[in-house]
């Protein structure tokens, strides 16, 4: 969740001061608390939107949906962060299955068809060159 999301769920403006935001929230927990009948998921997401929009510059750039920060990481450590990170939140499972499929179907499939493409470029220049040189130099 970004904080423009944060902020859509609220009904309140990104860069509203925390006061606002506070206000926000408690006005929402009346109508969302599971207690008063509302959702429990709903009730989550709210709370979960207040932490954001309250939460100080820097830890606003923690992805609250990944759990680390952004660009710490060269990219091809991505998928073992995120693997770490859906052991802390079974909510990212799906996401880690996903990353570590591409990369176990993905990479070999790639290979392969960067082999094909490969061989279908040059196996035509090869008989191509070899008619061409037969043609020059008749027998």
């Amino acid at each position: 969740m970004t904080r423009q999301d944060a902020a859509d769920l609220l009904g309140v403006p990104a860069e509203a001061s925390p006061e606002v935001v506070r206000q926000a929230y408690r006005r929402q927990c009346v109508r969302l608390h599971p207690d008063a009948g509302g959702v429990a998921s709903q009730f989550q997401l709210l709370t979960r939107a207040r932490d954001i929009l309250l939460a100080e510059p820097r830890a606003s750039q923690f992805s609250h949906e990944t759990g680390v920060y952004p660009r710490v990481f060269p990219l091809s450590s991505y998928p073992l962060r995120i693997l770490t990170a859906s052991i802390r939140d079974p909510r990212l499972r799906p996401r880690a299955v996903k990353t570590w499929m591409t990369i176990i179907i993905g990479l070999p499939l790639v290979y392969l068809i960067a082999k094909e493409l490969f061989m279908l470029a040059i196996v035509p220049i090869l008989i191509i060159g070899i008619a061409v040189a037969l043609l020059r130099h008749p027998s």
